[in-house]
């Protein structure tokens, strides 16, 4: 129940104007008021009630805390439910197919509440807001709702309330913090990796307890610094929300990828070729299926996003992220599977995580350019039909992000300062000079594909070449009869070769992505030809 506001009228006194200030509300009944203010006499007294929810206007500015290690911890918690739930869910199938089923029934029933509470996290949020707008036929004194009181200002004024959907940018940990985590991380790990193999019992037994923040933060905070990097790149501003949603969209993506490594390529394969052994079969599903199975999966997932799609930036950023989001699953099953071995964290923080996002961002950088181009045609056929065209959306509010420290607003990527005049968080105007910023061209500038078919065929081949390069040197090396030490160094040529590559691969594309089209272009002509078939129409 929404609190009113009770205040007093004494006729014919003189009504001085009053400062703003916030009028508490009693924590009496509200009937006892009445009846107390009531019996004072010569008093009227005067019931307010909230005023109703109205749209937001479509120029208001919001503005939150910046928090990134707050959504960075948001981000673990929910890969290691979804993480809990896949890995139940998968092994419900499995063994209700090959083994007993009443023990998959057990999976899948454990698997419920991880997905719950996933759900329940993700719930969406609302804000309401509250404000006074000068109005010389307002009042001056008005409902607060969410402080359970009332307002008094100064001069007449009109009170606005809305509710508006918590469409807050995305907040992650920058990169330069989180590559010193990273760093600090694979520290402790080579500490307590070695203790484990020196100490005494004791030390290994609290070495090993160590580990486990470890493991959390090796497969986790790369994946923030990758995140923070590209969204920084892109230079598009991206609600948390969405972006939240595209990993998680990766996250899941690997449930069917699960599926055609663990269960269908091998039964296709044994199929085809029943003596096939077993360390072939391990050799083909990573040089074949990994390959092609996942990036299939992981397209799907980009085409679920295809409405918010809008060019081929924007689809190269939802590629990028769901590629993230596979990426960040899979890490947390290679680090918690070799117990937070520093030699993992590193190759997968700077080899692996990257790779999945670079070869994803290509098969979402092409569907943009087939929507966009589609979106278009749509657009130019249907006014020569002449149907009445819609303007563009418009997002009912803009959200900043305002410096814990300084109060600052934060400058956000794709809503850089462009004028100079900003408004500092007290309301008073602040001018800033824009300084011109020189940017030198790229060395280097891969083109994205327009092609989907041409890029998803790209991205499996990438894929397959960091992991058939491994896979093709470990079988050479073992059939040669290879030293160790030889062995061992040019393991680690060909991979500082490989991470290189996808490091210089991933580079180029940015700078390709950075200038590619973003949409607006379709959104003037869609402008513009609304104005021609609206005054068509009249």
């Amino acid at each position: 129940m929404l609190p009113s506001v009770a205040f007093t009228m004494q006729p014919d006194a003189p009504h001085p104007t009053p400062t703003p200030r916030v009028v508490g509300m009693a924590q009496q009944p509200l009937d006892s008021q009445v009846r107390q203010i009531a019996h004072q006499p010569g008093t009227t007294f005067v019931l307010q009630e909230a005023v109703p929810l109205s749209p937001a206007p479509s120029n208001l500015q919001m503005a939150r805390p910046s928090k990134p290690w707050r959504m960075y911890g948001r981000i673990v918690g929910l890969v290691i439910l979804l993480f809990a739930f896949e890995i139940m869910f998968y092994e419900g199938w499995y063994y209700s197919i090959y083994d007993d089923a009443s023990f998959g029934a057990m999976s899948f029933i454990c698997a419920i509440p991880c997905l719950l509470w996933v759900v329940a996290i993700r719930k969406p949020r609302a804000v309401l807001l509250e404000r006074a707008v000068p109005d010389s036929s307002g009042k001056q004194l008005h409902v607060i709702t969410v402080h359970n009181g009332s307002l008094q200002t100064p001069m007449p004024t009109r009170f606005d309330r809305h509710l508006i959907r918590d469409d807050s940018i995305l907040d992650v940990p920058s990169t330069m913090a989180s590559w010193g985590v990273f760093a600090l991380t694979i520290l402790c790990s080579i500490g307590l990796w070695s203790l484990i193999f020196l100490g005494d019992e004791g030390t290994q037994a609290i070495a090993t307890m160590a580990l486990i923040p470890v493991i959390i933060v090796g497969f986790s905070i790369p994946v923030m610094a990758w995140w923070s990097h590209s969204t920084n790149r892109i230079g598009l501003p991206t609600r948390r929300r969405d972006a939240e949603t595209w990993l998680i969209a990766g996250i899941f993506s690997a449930i069917p990828a699960l599926f055609i490594n663990s269960i269908f390529f091998p039964e296709l394969v044994l199929l085809i070729n029943p003596d096939i052994s077993f360390e072939n079969l391990e050799h083909l599903i990573v040089v074949i299926s990994a390959p092609v199975g996942e990036e299939i999966c992981k397209g799907l997932a980009i085409v679920f996003f295809a409405s918010k799609i809008k060019s081929p930036k924007h689809g190269f950023q939802i590629g990028f992220t769901v590629g993230l989001g596979f990426a960040i699953l899979e890490n947390l099953m290679y680090v918690g599977g070799t117990a937070g071995s520093p030699v993992t964290i590193f190759i997968r923080g700077i080899g692996s995580i990257p790779g999945h996002a670079v070869w994803t961002g290509l098969t979402g950088g092409a569907i943009g350019w087939t929507l966009m181009q589609r979106r278009a045609s749509q657009l130019h056929k249907a006014a020569q039909a002449g149907i009445q065209i819609k303007p563009p959306e418009t997002q009912s509010a803009q959200w900043k992000l305002i410096d814990n420290k300084t109060g600052a607003v934060m400058d956000t990527p794709g809503q850089e300062m462009q004028s100079g005049v900003a408004v500092g968080p007290s309301g008073v105007e602040i001018w800033r000079p824009v300084e011109n910023i020189i940017q030198k061209d790229p060395v280097l500038k891969i083109p994205l594909p327009k092609n989907v078919a041409l890029a998803l065929l790209l991205a499996m081949i990438g894929h397959a070449s960091w992991n058939g390069t491994f896979t093709a040197f470990g079988i050479y090396a073992t059939s040669s009869g290879m030293s160790l030490m030889v062995e061992v160094a040019l393991t680690i040529f060909i991979m500082a070769a490989m991470i290189l590559g996808v490091l210089v691969i991933g580079t180029g594309l940015l700078h390709s992505v950075r200038t590619a089209p973003d949409g607006s272009e379709v959104d003037d002509y869609q402008s513009q030809l609304a104005t021609i078939t609206a005054e068509n129409q009249a």
